[in-house]
């Protein structure tokens, strides 16, 4: 890996779309960046006002631009290609670095790089609290180097693919994602019906045995081995209707098997 100079500029980047709620905590906490770039699917809410206004009282430079929306991970590459320094931060309109995070990224721009991208930890909100600190969390690539990176390809739950090595750095962030059981239910419907045509298109079936068995397990993982239990009614509610997701997804993808094969 080439030497790098001590504090190393890195360039923040967010894909936004009818965010108002959420904008503004994000934006803040990248305030330690080169630069934010923010890339807006055409908000029809006050989104961009946010951002202007965010633009004028932050000392970072905040770049806006607008597109339509291309899908979730083209969306996310082209504003990664903007990013006018190698070093990237993404982060989505409804995710914010906690104030720990930030220090350590801080820290971490004043020394050599030891790998080509990090996974950061997420910290949930599951409806109306927090997740519990024992509730195993997720680990995303969200700071990397672009010129050994790309997003993947993915219709739903794309992520960073690095060429390179990649290590932990306990920097957490927050994701204010799901903030009711009725967004969660929508988001579930969508996301579903987009990893079934992805699974169908990459030639994946599903056979009955599994539509039936697999939730089940679904369960048990995310009750039990992610912890879930620890959330206490909302961590009842989060893992059933999580594994309403494996089912609904398998169970249209069964759907594509019989109207389309």
């Amino acid at each position: 890996m080439s030497e790098e100079s001590m504090n190393r500029p890195v360039s923040a980047v967010v894909t936004s779309f009818n965010s108002v709620k959420t904008i503004e905590k994000c934006l803040q906490s990248l305030s330690w960046a080169d630069e934010i770039i923010v890339l807006d699917s055409y908000s029809e809410d006050e989104t961009v006002q946010v951002i202007e206004e965010q633009a004028k009282m932050l000392e970072t430079v905040i770049i806006i631009r607008q597109q339509a929306f291309k899908g979730f991970a083209q969306q996310k590459q082209d504003v990664i290609n903007m990013a006018q320094h190698d070093w990237v931060m993404l982060l989505d309109a409804d995710e914010c670095l906690i104030p720990k995070a930030i220090n350590k990224i801080k820290r971490w721009k004043t020394r050599k790089a030891v790998a080509d991208g990090y996974n950061l930890p997420r910290v949930e909100w599951v409806f109306w609290h927090w997740a519990h600190p024992w509730v195993k969390r997720n680990e995303f690539i969200r700071l990397f180097n672009k010129k050994k990176s790309h997003m993947s390809q993915d219709l739903v739950h794309e992520s960073i693919q690095v060429d390179g090595v990649v290590k932990k750095l306990y920097a957490p962030f927050k994701h204010f994602g799901e903030t009711s059981i009725k967004v969660k239910i929508d988001k579930i419907n969508r996301y579903s019906a987009l990893a079934a045509q992805q699974k169908f298109d990459r030639g994946k079936r599903c056979s009955a045995l599994r539509l039936f068995l697999y939730p089940v397990f679904y369960f048990f993982r995310q009750y039990f081995i992610k912890r879930q239990v620890f959330n206490g009614v909302a961590g009842v509610i989060n893992a059933t209707l999580n594994s309403y997701y494996a089912y609904l997804k398998y169970a249209k993808l069964y759907e594509l098997q019989q109207t389309k094969d």
